[in-house]
């Protein structure tokens, strides 16, 4: 199975959007696959939203040839619950980043729902079964496999893909070749589901996966160990499913640089004076912790013979 991360794993120590330099990093951590992160570039003077988007991809595909690094999955960035202009703008760049996916040969893109806050389950099923559906267009222009992804309450109370009979409802009112579910280990453990279930339950349903860490009470995408997941049984139901994807982390959180974007870590300041000397870990560490990741993983899947 191959093992593959997020090039979220950098942000703060690389520019948003700089993915070459994301993937730069990663290679020097030893991975060989990659997830291409674009959750965070809707914004004014992105190169995802900007005109020279097709050259910014093809810098892309070209840096991860150069570095011999295969590009497994992406994640898309995200839409909005309510129709209007900014939901259009949003959904053309769910589109766009379809397009990025299949110039690039990526199989997979993750593509988080639509919820809105009091929303009721029936409705959330519908608007996200219409939603996927109108994506669904030019996934089959790219070839590119649109997956839904499952939350827990924490996040997101009234997003309703909790579990995999949740996932597979879904995946069977969109009911298409190119449409999938990702399960993401870190928010199953919150919602406290039986892991082994989901993976067995989704099946042929289940196309990549988000692996990551807690102690079941928050979301906090730390690394293999660094909490209290069961991985016998994530092993086991992928192994018995007959799972055929990816190994993927989304484990970004060890060590945590300072701007990085849930993090915002403070200064300092006494008496008018800032005291930063020790704010941002140098990047060589976050390196020597991605390499313990994947050695990690590593060992995981050996002793699963897989």
């Amino acid at each position: 199975m191959k093992i593959a991360t997020t090039t979220g794993d950098f942000l703060g120590y690389t520019k948003p959007g700089d993915i070459s330099s994301a993937l730069t990093l990663l290679a020097d951590a030893g991975f060989r696959y990659a997830d291409i992160n674009l959750s965070d570039l809707v914004f004014y003077g992105s190169p995802l939203c900007g005109d020279s988007w097709e050259a910014w991809a093809e810098d892309i595909g070209n840096t991860a040839a150069r570095l011999g690094i295969g590009l497994v999955q992406a994640h898309a960035s995200d839409s909005v619950y309510d129709r209007g202009a900014h939901r259009e703008y949003r959904t053309s760049m769910i589109e766009r980043e379809l397009w990025i996916c299949g110039k690039l040969g990526i199989p997979a893109i993750v593509v988080h729902g639509l919820s809105k806050a009091g929303g009721e389950r029936e409705d959330f099923m519908e608007t996200n079964a219409a939603f996927y559906g109108e994506l669904l267009a030019t996934a089959e222009k790219t070839g590119v496999t649109v997956c839904t992804e499952n939350t827990c309450r924490q996040n997101a109370p009234t997003y309703y893909l909790f579990d995999g009979k949740d996932l597979n409802e879904l995946c069977a009112r969109v009911n298409h070749p190119l449409f999938g579910a990702c399960w993401d280990v870190g928010h199953g453990h919150c919602h406290g589901v039986d892991v082994y279930e989901v993976v067995t339950t989704l099946g042929k349903n289940l196309k990549v996966l988000h692996v990551h860490d807690n102690y079941a009470t928050a979301d906090l995408h730390i690394q293999p160990y660094a909490g209290n997941f069961c991985y016998d049984a994530l092993l086991q139901g992928l192994k018995d499913s007959g799972y055929a994807g990816c190994f993927t982390l989304e484990a970004f959180c060890t060590p945590v640089a300072a701007n990085f974007c849930f993090c915002n870590r403070k200064a300092f300041v006494k008496d008018g004076v800032t005291y930063n000397k020790v704010q941002m870990p140098p990047v060589s560490f976050k390196i020597r912790s991605e390499r313990l990741m994947l050695d990690t993983v590593q060992w995981m899947l050996d002793a699963y013979e897989m």
